[in-house]
C-alpha cells in the first residue's frame, strides 16, 4: 500500500486495492559496486534509494508510464478555458507536470523514511498532553491516548497527510464511519471534530498551515504519534523484560 501511495497511486481508506488496478508492485533490494539500492516498482514506474560509496543516499522518481499521472490541461487541440484533469502525456508538452510528481513521490517517500528520535519514556511523553491546558483565553481538557481520543491519534499517524495536511472533512470521513443521514448531523460532526482540532492545536500537537484550512502535525505531535503506534504494537513480553 505505501508503494502505492509513494507513486501517486489512490489508496481507499478501507487500504484495498482499488479494483481496476491490474499492475504489479515488486520490491528488490540489489548490491553493486557502488553500494546498495533499494526498488520499488508499480507496473512500468518505480522509485529507488541508492548510497554511493557509502557516502551519498539518493532516492530517484522514474515515470516510464505517464498515463498513471494526471495533468489539469484543455484536451488535444481544446480550448484553453477548458480545462479538465487528464492523463499524463508522454512528450515534453508536460514536462513541468512530469518533474513536479517526481519531487512529490521522492517527497513522500523519504517523509515515510523519516522518524524523530526521543529518548523519553511513553509516561514522560503522555504526561506533556494527558493534562488540560489553558489556550486562547479558554481551558481545553487533557487528551486520552488510550480512550475516546485513540482513534484520533491512529489518524493523525496516517502518512497520507504528511505533505498537504489534513481538513476537518478529512477527519470526519475517518472518524465516521458511515456518511451524515442530515445536514443537521453533518453539521453537529463538523462541529466536533473542529473542537478535537482545537484540543490538538492547544496541545501543540498540529499547527494551522497559513491561509488555507489545514493541518499538519507538529514535532511533538510526531513523536506522540509515533511513540504511540510503537507501544501498540509492541511484544508484550519483550516490553515486561525491558521494564524488569
Amino acid at each position: 500500500m505505501d508503494v502505492l501511495r509513494f507513486l501517486g497511486q489512490h489508496v481507499p481508506r478501507t487500504e484495498r486495492i482499488h479494483g481496476s488496478f491490474t499492475g504489479e508492485v515488486i520490491s528488490d533490494l540489489k548490491t553493486r559496486p557502488e553500494g546498495l539500492r533499494i526498488k520499488h516498482r508499480v507496473k512500468s514506474n518505480s522509485v529507488k534509494l541508492y548510497d554511493k560509496q557509502g557516502s551519498v543516499l539518493r532516492v530517484e522518481t522514474t515515470i516510464n508510464d505517464p498515463s498513471a499521472f494526471k495533468v489539469y490541461r484543455p484536451k488535444e487541440g481544446g480550448r484553453e478555458d477548458q480545462k479538465s484533469w487528464r492523463r499524463m502525456r508522454q512528450g515534453v508538452a508536460d514536462m513541468y507536470r512530469r518533474a513536479k510528481e517526481s519531487h512529490d513521490c521522492n517527497t513522500r517517500y523519504l517523509t515515510a523514511l523519516a522518524k524523530i528520535e526521543d529518548n523519553r519514556e511513553l509516561g514522560e511523553t503522555l504526561a506533556d498532553v494527558t493534562h488540560s491546558v489553558n489556550w486562547q483565553k479558554g481551558k481545553v481538557r487533557a487528551l486520552q491516548p488510550f480512550g475516546k481520543d485513540a482513534d484520533l491519534l491512529d489518524v493523525l499517524g496516517d502518512g497520507s497527510f504528511v505533505l498537504n495536511g489534513l481538513r476537518n472533512g478529512d477527519l470526519q470521513a475517518r472518524l465516521f464511519q458511515k456518511p451524515a443521514k442530515s445536514p443537521q448531523e453533518k453539521r453537529s460532526r463538523a462541529g466536533k471534530v473542529t473542537r478535537l482540532l482545537r484540543m490538538l492545536r492547544a496541545h501543540g500537537l498540529i499547527r494551522k498551515i497559513p491561509k488555507t484550512h489545514r493541518y499538519q502535525l507538529t514535532d511533538k505531535g510526531r513523536a506522540l504519534v509515533t511513540a504511540l503506534g510503537a507501544a501498540k504494537h509492541a511484544d508484550t513480553k519483550k516490553l515486561t523484560a525491558l521494564a524488569a
